[in-house]
């Protein structure tokens, strides 16, 4: 951890953009690190908070998006690299295809708030092929959530970040938990809504068909 910070402190904003980058590639680079010890250094005027948010944005979505092109083009190859193989373990798999099964599409944004099974959702999203513009979409909403939480835990906690530090596990579980609250509502406003629009489309269908059998009368 010592050395992730020196090279915060020393390089800034290149620094944030190469672990973040390095940590969306599945590397074992904690992710949350880089944006609280950003924080803490914007707190103390040596980087600017909005410019490490707009940053760590974007290279978090360029990581994540490195690994889902990665599983698209390995689709169901066996010859998987070693790295992805070391990843793609039968137990993560298993766990991530519960994933899918249970929240469908969703599952890209709860998966991003899970560090040990992050890496293995957006290959396994790569590999089915699933809609590109869909997973950007749903990778930037959960880091609009979490991002922002930590650079300004990290802002607030200045000084004594790495007493913060400890406690970080703690706070990560309540932005799961919330973010598992606002997706699901999300989940179940969209659910809701698809269907009401698919009753309103059997609805016309079936005036339609009424119309026809009527302007039309058997003999």
């Amino acid at each position: 951890m010592g050395w992730i910070t020196e090279y915060i402190a020393e390089f800034n904003y290149v620094a944030v953009a190469l672990m973040l980058f390095v940590a969306g590639l599945g590397f074992p680079i904690p992710e949350d690190i880089p944006l609280i010890y950003g924080g803490v250094m914007a707190s103390q005027g040596h980087m600017n908070m909005y410019a490490h948010f707009v940053v760590s944005i974007v290279f978090i979505l360029i990581g994540d998006y490195c690994l889902y092109r990665i599983g698209r083009k390995l689709g169901d190859s066996a010859d998987a690299p070693g790295f992805v193989q070391k990843v793609l373990t039968p137990k993560a798999k298993a766990k991530v295809n519960g994933m899918f099964e249970r929240f469908g599409s969703w599952a890209v944004f709860f998966g991003r708030f899970i560090a040990g099974v992050r890496a293995v959702v957006f290959l396994t999203a790569g590999m089915s092929k699933f809609p590109v513009w869909k997973f950007l979409l749903l990778d930037f909403l959960a880091a609009l959530v979490s991002v922002p939480v930590w650079i300004y835990l990290g802002f607030w906690a200045g000084q004594n970040w790495e007493i913060f530090l400890e406690k970080a596990k703690v706070y990560n579980m309540w932005l799961l938990v919330g973010a598992a609250v606002i997706g699901l509502i999300s989940y179940f406003v969209i659910k809701r809504r698809k269907a009401r629009n698919e009753d309103v489309a059997e609805t016309e269908s079936n005036d339609v068909q009424t119309e026809r059998s009527s302007s039309h009368p058997d003999a």
